[in-house]
């Protein structure tokens, strides 16, 4: 029997897996990039100009879960270089402890995205400065 981290893992790497062999030429191929908090409750990728960032234990209020979603809800957030943020209906996840770890006052910035890495939590932003507060307490959009 797998935990749920283990299938939401072993879902991203078959959908990342799947989209470069699915390329039509190595040129077209988007390179997915992200970083996980030195606690490694949190973790982000960014891939074609959508940032992703999951928390492992949210211990947050979350909103209601759409009647919609049949997945795993309030432990994934997602957004676009311009658009507002949204919590994401997922069965897979962002988390992967091979991910480089972004320091605790640290800034990494990627496809139109600046994440900065504090001991209070994560901030991303897009750049119209659209974005969130994450830790496992709460979860904040601006």
């Amino acid at each position: 029997m797998f935990t749920r981290y283990q299938v939401n893992k072993i879902l991203l790497s078959a959908v990342v897996l799947s989209y470069f062999f699915v390329s039509s030429a190595p040129a077209e191929a988007q390179t997915i990039t992200g970083f996980q908090m030195p606690s490694k409750n949190i973790a982000c990728l960014v891939f074609d100009h959508v940032l992703r960032c999951d928390i492992n234990n949210n211990l947050a209020k979350i909103p209601p879960q759409p009647k919609s979603c049949d997945l795993d809800w309030g432990f994934a957030f997602t957004m676009g270089e311009k658009s507002k943020p949204q919590y994401l209906c997922a069965g897979d996840t962002a988390l992967d402890n091979r991910l480089p770890i972004l320091a605790y006052g640290k800034t990494w910035k990627s496809q139109g995205f600046t994440c900065q890495s504090s001991k209070a939590g994560l901030r991303c932003f897009n750049q119209s400065k659209k974005g969130w507060f994450l830790n496992r307490l709460q979860q904040q959009f601006f």
